[in-house]
């Protein structure tokens, strides 16, 4: 479980619209944009720098943040939590150019996907088997506080072929798994054998090339 909320700082935004925008990428800010609950939308800039220390890609949507906004007004309180709903990124530069926060309530639950590792080591993986994750992130429902960071699968008890379904996920009590549940999220797989490939059959009426065999010139004499 994740103890406590993620502390982001963030500025209130004067100014939008993609010149603005623009402007803060390049002053090293990321745009972005609260909203939900039923308040209207408020417009803030992020710290490029701050906002990846604070949190991996792996996270971002399953964590619980404590969003700081300065400065200060009587309509936006000391601290909104708040949850990634998405995260726009320049795929070419390498960088996220504008995050939406979502407004949530810590005594409502709401959904999000939440990584799945796997501990231990299979039996059949040392037979040679191989581990196929086929989910890396199920669907599950909790109070944000009660977010887990990720699911554990153990795997120490897989033969080759055996796998591990949904239903087979233990989540903490307090969170519910939603996905279906007789979707696979691992198998070991039996080991893949590479077969030479067999040599093509001559086919009927094609000429056969013959090797002239050299000709031995002054070949001695039998006495």
């Amino acid at each position: 479980m994740r103890a406590d909320q993620v502390e982001i700082p963030a500025v209130l935004r004067t100014q939008v619209g993609k010149i603005a925008s623009r402007h803060l990428r390049a002053a090293g800010q990321i745009p972005a944009i609260v909203y939900g609950r039923g308040a209207d939308p408020v417009p803030v800039a992020v710290d490029r720098a701050a906002f990846a220390r604070a949190l991996p890609p792996s996270a971002w949507y399953h964590t619980l943040i404590n969003l700081n906004i300065e400065p200060r007004t009587s309509d936006i309180p000391v601290a909104t939590s708040v949850m990634i709903a998405e995260v726009q990124h320049d795929l070419v530069r390498r960088r996220v150019t504008s995050i939406d926060f979502r407004r949530v309530s810590l005594s409502e639950k709401v959904h999000a996907n939440v990584p799945v590792r796997h501990i231990g080591e299979s039996p059949g993986q040392k037979m040679g088997g191989i581990i196929d994750q086929v989910m890396h992130q199920l669907m599950v429902e909790c109070l944000p506080t009660d977010m887990p960071d990720h699911l554990e699968v153990d795997i120490s008890g897989l033969e080759i072929g055996d796998s591990v379904r949904v239903r087979d996920v233990v989540a903490p009590s307090s969170v519910r798994v939603v996905a279906p549940e007789d979707e696979v999220v691992i198998v070991v797989a039996p080991p893949v054998r590479i077969e030479e490939p067999a040599p093509a059959p001559a086919e009927e009426g094609a000429l056969v090339e013959e090797v002239e065999q050299p000709e031995v010139v002054g070949e001695p004499e039998e006495v």
